[in-house]
């Protein structure tokens, strides 16, 4: 009986460290970020954008990482969508163009999928020099939601069906527009996208990025799960101490029965219930705890071979 109720608990821990983790993801490569910068503006540029995957990986987002960091192959002399969806290798590419802008480095990101979907531009901005994770950070999640709607989105794989028409007209030939924008299966230029008439809309004065979702929630639950746990131990401890004490008080008055046989036996059994929950409880109760503590930190390649400890998050 002890021991199914102590494998009980610990399901009913495990249960609780499950929500928030099952998650569809997405294997994504980074192409080589586009612009006239110095080698080293462009590394910090790389450095920042798969810090910024590999944190989404961590706290099991959206994206997962796929080598080499940038990737090798080209699209030269010019990036088109269908080059870009092939080397995906049935995921998705991650295509960043970059300039500077006002003493600031600007990037701009898209994910183009293998189905030749491209999601909107998403832009931050950093100082060369001083790498702030957080703007990076922040746009990959915001990229996250823009290709979590692109796969919402169905793709057409044929016309519908048209209904029955009791006559069918030629179409004429549409006319040539001069002003018309020209419709082509090319990736536009980034840059363009976020130049300076979205330079207001910079994810560098955008909030903070919130902390990491399963952790926390990983650790509140365990943590209040171990306090129950722990509370239930204290209980079968008291109720231990006050039979053990009545007991002692019958055996100096001389009032013990035959009857009270059994009740050395409950004591007993209380003792070992009030221990295994107490330590169990203590046990998950930390380990809650240190799952919650853990959420507001993140340790990140900082794209020149160190790295940094990012503290994050709110209690």
């Amino acid at each position: 009986m002890l021991r199914a109720r102590v494998v009980r608990l610990f399901v009913l821990a495990a249960i609780l460290a499950v929500p928030g983790i099952a998650r569809a993801q997405i294997v994504v490569s980074l192409y080589p970020v586009q612009g006239k910068l110095d080698p080293k503006i462009r590394a910090d540029a790389e450095g920042l954008i798969e810090s910024g995957v590999r944190s989404s990986d961590r706290r099991w987002g959206t994206f997962v990482l796929r080598g080499p960091v940038p990737l090798k192959a080209s699209c030269a002399p010019k990036a088109t969508t269908e080059c870009l969806a092939g080397l995906g290798r049935g995921g998705a590419i991650i295509y960043a163009e970059a300039a500077m802008d006002d003493g600031l480095v600007s990037v701009t990101l898209s994910l183009i999928t293998a189905q030749q979907q491209r999601t909107k531009p998403v832009n931050f901005r950093f100082s060369p020099g001083f790498l702030d994770l957080r703007p990076a950070h922040y746009a990959v999640e915001q990229l996250e939601k823009a290709a979590t709607e692109l796969r919402s989105t169905p793709v057409a794989d044929g016309a519908a069906p048209a209904e029955p028409q009791a006559e069918v007209r030629p179409v004429p030939p549409p006319q040539a527009v001069a002003d018309a924008p020209q419709s082509t299966g090319e990736v536009d230029p980034l840059y363009e996208a976020g130049s300076a008439s979205r330079a207001s809309e910079s994810l560098y004065d955008q909030p903070r990025p919130s902390s990491s979702g399963w952790m926390r929630k990983t650790g509140i639950y365990a943590s209040i799960g171990g306090a129950l746990v722990l509370g239930t131990g204290g209980f079968f401890g008291l109720r231990s101490r006050s039979l053990n004490n009545d007991l002692s008080s019958r055996y100096t008055e001389g009032r013990l029965v035959p009857a009270d046989r059994p009740k050395y036996d409950q004591v007993k059994t209380y003792n070992t219930l009030a221990n295994t929950l107490m330590i169990g409880g203590g046990v998950v109760a930390l380990t809650g705890l240190t799952f919650w503590g853990l959420s507001t930190v993140s340790f990140d390649s900082d794209g020149q071979g160190g790295g940094n400890v990012y503290v994050r998050g709110r209690w």
